[in-house]
């Protein structure tokens, strides 16, 4: 906050509503209204929560994951309710701390909406984590009386425990800030039909936080006169949970293509230096050798994945990657040895 006040920003805690380059904002306690002018106004405000079933946290017993921090011990017993990347993360860390874990799943089998091998690596190492699935599962009331939560499906199957963690999804909707639906169809700067109005971040399309910093600093380079182009977020790479971690950059070649190549860790000598045999990359490139996409499961995945990010911003080919060469030995020498063992294949 200091640093940005030395800057000049003036911070204001309330309720916004857009009206063009116009912002009327609801102070708390009550205090009269305020209205701001502006020549570019950039809505950065996030994203509202959707949760499995029309089910809501109470903060108490029935949480989902902004809430842990309320837990003043590790619960014995716990549901996890809905899939998706939270709900392989939720089940990853209770599972950790020594919570015996029951995960309800809407489908067949947890999804994290990333790739499906990754579905099956996340849900082999959950098995082996001691976490119970229950499939095809849909709520029809969930309560808590202060000792334990309880459970019933639609099915009439009955569960209990001494939390249930809610797997939230995040949902873009720019109107409850004032906008029309007709207006909020952004261009490559995240400006919308109203000029001057930009959306970036959540408020724009849910992603990640990188992806909102850079979607912000172009929006703002644009709104005043300074930019040079759009954010380029195909190349950042997203990531979650952290050991192992699974992190993605651009375009994932779905199964069997025969422009790319999975290698696993243990094609790596630090893989059993550091005791980390269990994971993969995945590298994909197009018809002219340049590498477009990549996948990996690993400790520090995204760290894995940083070198590619580069090499793909400056649009390299395999054969470039195969004549790389850096430490050794390091999880990181993998993308050489792909891209090598690729130019074999």
């Amino acid at each position: 906050m200091a640093e940005l006040e030395a800057l000049g920003v003036s911070i204001m805690n309330g309720y916004a509503r857009v009206f063009g380059t116009m912002v009327r904002v609801e102070l708390p306690d009550g205090a009269p209204e305020a209205l701001l002018e502006a020549d570019a106004v950039i809505i950065a405000a996030g994203a509202q929560d959707l949760y499995p079933d029309g089910l809501a946290p109470d903060g108490e017993q029935i949480l989902n994951d902004a809430h842990l921090g309320v837990l003043t011990r590790i619960p014995a017993t716990t549901l996890v309710i809905g899939d998706g990347s939270i709900g392989f993360e939720l089940c990853h860390i209770m599972s950790l701390l020594g919570s015996e874990v029951t995960w309800l799943v809407p489908e067949d089998a947890p999804r994290s909406f990333v790739a499906p091998p990754v579905d099956g690596y996340l849900t082999r190492l959950m098995e082996r984590q001691g976490v119970r699935m229950i499939p095809r599962t849909s709520v029809r009331r969930l309560n808590a009386d202060g000792e334990a939560v309880h459970l019933v499906t639609a099915e009439g199957a009955r569960y209990g425990a001494d939390v249930a963690l809610l797997a939230r999804a995040r949902h873009s909707d720019p109107t409850v800030f004032g906008l029309k639906s007709e207006d909020l169809a952004a261009d490559i700067y995240g400006q919308t039909k109203l000029r001057g109005v930009y959306l970036v971040g959540d408020a724009l399309n849910p992603r990640t936080t990188s992806v909102a910093m850079a979607q912000g600093r172009a929006a703002a380079l644009h709104a005043v006169g300074r930019s040079s182009g759009p954010a380029e977020t195909s190349d950042i790479v997203v990531s979650f949970m952290k050991n192992p971690q699974v992190a993605r950059l651009g375009h994932i070649a779905t199964e069997g293509s025969r422009n790319s190549i999975t290698v696993s860790l243990t094609e790596s000598l630090a893989a059993y230096v550091e005791n980390t045999l269990d994971g993969f990359l995945n590298l994909a490139w197009d018809q002219t050798g340049r590498v477009i996409g990549a996948l990996a499961v690993a400790p520090q995945a995204a760290a894995l994945l940083a070198p590619l990010a580069l090499a793909m911003r400056m649009r390299l080919r395999l054969e470039d990657l195969a004549d790389g060469y850096g430490p050794h030995p390091v999880l990181s020498e993998l993308v050489a040895q792909a891209a090598r063992k690729a130019l074999v294949e």
